[in-house]
């Protein structure tokens, strides 16, 4: 099989163009993902018409690898270039490239947000490299609590570092004919270009710390913070207060969410209770877990009522960290006094989160993807059934948090993986693929279906059971990596 190499731009006339002339090298697949290196090689044509600065303009340009009868084995992008003149190896490559740049500093105090640690700056961006390349991203984080050298280190980093795309000239020890080689990585490591983040699902209110209310002992035995949801319907997962402990108090402290009922907690949806253990050590932001989310409804007030779960006590009670400055606009501190609810001029510091399905994530991460132009389509084919915030700080990138939501599996305990199919659409599945049809290896590293019919292609192969020679079919192992050369062809990476 002599593979042949497409490439999805029209820039390439003149000095090289899709077809014959490209020599692939090696190519090889792996999960998650796919898609994952390949090298290609071809002569110039007409030395003459060599430019540094076309082939540079190459970088980032979409590439296919196909099958002599059309079939789509291989797909991804160009992020490595060398050209060999004479005795001459120059080299340009994406890995410095930056089109769009943040930076984050310290938050002035730990204590004023449970979720971060980092304040971070407007995204700085290079407007001309953004429409060519498209979006390649950097993460900054320095040490200086300064919104101002934070976001000059951001626009310093884009305009010098971003702008470099050259690698170190090497001196070849003979002359050789102008030759170009190229290394292409698979669409799933293009989703390292951009970094992952999430605003919605969290409803907060932050602001205080120099005021305290009392709760669990006579007069005071229980605190309520109303809130009011968005525009959106809120699958809360997650209740963050701040919490102390005043005696040597051995209860556990609960939280209950409820309705409103004109003004005042109402009927109780749900509850979690956080164990007195996690209470001990002094002030702290503490988390109350649902055991399933519960769906709350857009445009509408509910309340969190903080009660301990055990005598009241005027020597051994707990307090909770309030805001008396700013306030809340969205909702409102009462007492419960042991007959009626009275407004406090506070409100409760409190954080709540939004769960989502990880499957669910990786389809919206994976749209977003779409609509920049690096996946075409997402299908999942299996639902996860795990459920995590939903609000997430800029810090990964989007493979970086596809690969941690696989790694966290089905909530059945079965694996998933991803890969980019041949079409370019995003595929989420459990493992193993088409369990029913095994792959078997021969003793001489070639690959066959048990069935007897022809192999498919190394894409539909990735996830499959592979029998070993000799083993019987309860010991067969997962086919996790594929890779093919012109002298060895199709083999397994094991």
């Amino acid at each position: 099989m002599k593979p042949q190499v497409v490439f999805i731009s029209n820039n390439l006339q003149g000095m090289l163009t899709s077809g014959s002339d490209w020599q692939v090298q090696s190519m090889d697949w792996h999960l998650p993902g796919g898609s994952n290196e390949a090298i290609i090689s071809a002569p110039v044509q007409d030395p003459n018409s060599i430019s540094l600065r076309l082939i540079r303009s190459w970088l980032g340009q979409a590439v296919t690898i196909h099958k002599p009868s059309g079939e789509i084995l291989w797909r991804g992008w160009i992020e490595e270039i060398h050209l060999d003149m004479q005795r001459l190896r120059f080299g340009w490559g994406t890995h410095k490239l930056l089109s769009r740049v943040i930076a984050r500093y310290p938050q002035v105090s730990p204590l004023l947000d449970p979720l971060s640690s980092w304040q971070y700056t407007d995204w700085v961006e290079h407007a001309e490299r953004l429409g060519k390349l498209g979006a390649k991203e950097s993460l900054l984080s320095l040490r200086e609590m300064d919104p101002n050298k934070a976001r000059h280190a951001a626009v310093m980093q884009l305009n010098q570092e971003g702008l470099d795309d050259s690698q170190a000239l090497v001196l070849l020890p003979e002359k050789r004919a102008p030759h170009l080689t190229m290394r292409l990585k698979g669409c799933w490591h293009r989703l390292d270009w951009t970094l992952d983040g999430e605003e919605s699902g969290l409803i907060a209110h932050l602001p205080g710390g120099k005021s305290q209310q009392s709760f669990g002992l006579s007069g005071s035995e229980r605190l309520a913070q109303s809130f009011t949801t968005g525009s959106e319907a809120f699958p809360l997962g997650q209740i963050g207060l701040r919490i102390a402990m005043l005696g040597d108090a051995s209860d556990d402290l609960r939280v209950k969410i409820c309705a409103d009922n004109a003004g005042v907690p109402g009927t109780e949806l749900d509850n979690s209770l956080l164990l007195n253990v996690y209470l001990l050590g002094g002030w702290r932001w503490q988390a109350w877990l649902l055991n399933a989310p519960l769906s709350l409804n857009a445009n509408t007030r509910y309340w969190l009522v903080l009660e301990r779960n055990g005598a009241l006590d005027s020597s051994q009670y707990y307090q909770a960290e309030t805001d008396d400055g700013r306030g809340y606009p969205d909702g409102e501190c009462k007492r419960w006094n042991g007959s009626s609810w009275v407004l406090l001029n506070q409100d409760l510091r409190f954080c709540l989160l939004a769960v989502t399905e990880t499957s669910e994530l990786m389809r919206e991460v994976a749209q977003r993807a779409v609509q920049g132009g690096v996946l075409q389509g997402v299908q999942v084919w299996q639902e996860s059934g795990v459920w995590i915030p939903r609000w997430r700080e800029i810090e990964k990138t989007r493979k970086e948090a596809l690969e941690d939501w696989l790694g966290l599996g089905c909530a059945d305990e079965n694996p998933l993986s991803a890969l980019v199919n041949p079409d370019g659409v995003l595929e989420v599945f459990s493992l193993p693929r088409l369990e029913e049809i095994s792959v078997q290896l021969g003793s001489d590293g070639s690959l066959c279906l048990s069935s007897g019919v022809h192999l498919p292609l190394p894409l539909d192969l990735l996830g499959r059971r592979m029998q070993l020679p000799g083993t019987d079919v309860d010991e067969s192992m997962m086919l996790r990596g594929l890779r093919w050369t012109p002298e060895e062809g199709l083999m397994p990476v094991v």
